[in-house]
């Protein structure tokens, strides 16, 4: 197409030329050639200056046409000059802007050397320094590509479609990105493009999906199963009633005995009550509860809460630390099943601190407003430091029946009821922890004031 074009412009002032000689000749005839003849013959007149005559008016006649039509093509061919330089300049300004507005990093690699060349403003943006820092530099030092098992790419080769890597930021975080490339023939040189995407928007609504599919999964199983303890919990309480009884009648009948009779008897009763706790605790987790959920202060259900671990937590020289202001406003709850969950979560810390190392055992409880979606809630976190819980657990800590301390009596339905008990008020429970090290887990409830009157009595099922 370019060769085509370049042949019509050549044709065009070939043709032009032919015909602007064509009319400057019929001009120079018509109406300039007789009048300068007669202007030589007069000066120099005679047969002697004929020869001299005719040599000067050829010259005037050849320099005439050849500056006219010169003076014209050359005009036009400047004007066309202008014309193509001043669409080339819109077009590069127009592609300028477009280059450095995109949404995306953009990113153009010398492909002889791998070097940067060009990076738009996007990109600048997205790595948080200037592009003077960039240019000229080799492209896997300038992006520092991670790959998907965190190692950093040596060199740099391109691919096809569209690949994630995370950068490396000079401010020691990463960025995650997805990465496509392409190449770009020049006149003299062939150059890469390289278009990065921020992928975090991406990624923390992919994490907050899985979050809201990881609680719905968690609250059908808590459905199905609540469904299924009732029956267990009611046909196992009878026979374990006459159990215990029994056994407290051997125990209290005056046969004489001796010291191993008299532990397993008691052993009966001990474990028979065990085991008759779990049933309340099934029979709870299973139970439609009638509560009327009101507005509730946190500060009374914390500290009446950590009071019933007094002598326990003293002991064991564990410090509570509680950060409730008194401008936190009122959750929407019923505070008896709010206490449970409290006393579930402190029972938890209690135990993870007994079972570290660490020699100042913290329990920190916190309480904020937050805002989100437009709506108040408050948010009431629990942290504790110590033994943390690892990840190959952390994703089954709300099922039922879970527990890390079967042999301390645990029944792995403390936080499987807390997480009911949340869900049930609209809010969320979610932990974070690092083994070893600490757990947060962190409740989010609407606050009081926030809720509206119909919305307070679909939470409570009426």
């Amino acid at each position: 197409m370019k060769r085509i074009g370049n042949f019509r412009i050549i044709l065009f002032f070939t043709v032009l030329t032919f015909l602007l000689t064509v009319g400057v000749v019929y001009a120079w005839e018509r109406l300039l050639m007789s009048p300068l003849y007669s202007y030589y013959e007069s000066r120099y007149p005679g047969p002697e200056y004929a020869d001299y005559r005719w040599r000067m008016a050829q010259r005037i006649e050849h320099f005439f046409i050849s500056v006219t039509v010169d003076v014209v093509v050359v005009t036009l061919l400047l004007r066309l000059i202008n014309s193509q330089e001043h669409r080339l300049r819109l077009s590069e300004k127009r592609y300028r802007s477009l280059f450095e507005q995109a949404a995306d990093g953009i990113a153009v690699v010398s492909a002889r050397d791998h070097r940067l060349v060009e990076a738009n403003n996007k990109l600048v943006e997205m790595l948080g320094c200037r592009a003077d820092d960039l240019l000229g530099k080799h492209v896997s030092d300038a992006l520092k590509l991670r790959d998907e098992s965190g190692r950093e790419r040596a060199g740099f080769q391109t691919w096809n479609g569209e690949r994630e890597f995370a950068i490396k930021l000079s401010s020691g975080g990463e960025l995650p990105v997805s990465v496509s490339c392409g190449k770009l023939t020049t006149g003299r040189e062939t150059l890469i493009m390289l278009i990065l995407r921020d992928l975090t928007e991406k990624k923390r609504l992919e994490s907050e999906k899985g979050d809201m599919e990881r609680q719905l999964y968690q609250s059908a199983k808590l459905a199905s199963l609540g469904e299924l303890s009732a029956g267990v919990a009611h046909e196992i309480n009878n026979p374990l009633n006459c159990i215990v009884n029994f056994a407290a009648l051997l125990k209290e009948d005056r046969v004489a005995r001796n010291e191993a009779e008299e532990k397993m008897i008691q052993g009966i009763i001990d474990e028979g009550d065990r085991i008759a706790e779990i049933v309340r605790d099934l029979l709870t987790f299973a139970r439609q509860s009638p509560d009327v959920p009101s507005r509730t202060p946190l500060s009374p259900v914390i500290n009446d809460s950590v009071s019933l671990f007094g002598w326990h937590l003293a002991k064991s020289g564990i410090r509570v630390e509680i950060d409730i202001p008194e401008a936190v406003s009122p959750v929407l709850a019923d505070p008896s099943r709010l206490r449970q969950v409290v006393v579930n979560m402190i029972s938890n810390a209690r135990y993870a601190l007994e079972s570290g190392a660490s020699p100042a055992r913290v329990i920190r409880i916190s309480a904020r407003d937050l805002e989100k979606d437009g709506r108040q809630w408050v948010r009431l976190e629990f942290y504790d430091n110590g033994v943390g819980i690892s990840r190959e657990i952390i994703e089954k800590v709300f099922d039922p029946f879970f527990t890390t301390r079967r042999d301390g009596g645990g029944t792995g339905l403390g936080l499987s009821l807390s997480f009911g008990i949340i869900r049930d008020y609209g809010g969320t429970i979610s932990v974070e922890s690092e083994e070893r090290d600490y757990s947060r887990f962190i409740i989010i409830l609407p606050a009081a004031r926030s809720v509206e009157p119909q919305y307070a009595e679909n939470i409570a099922g009426r």
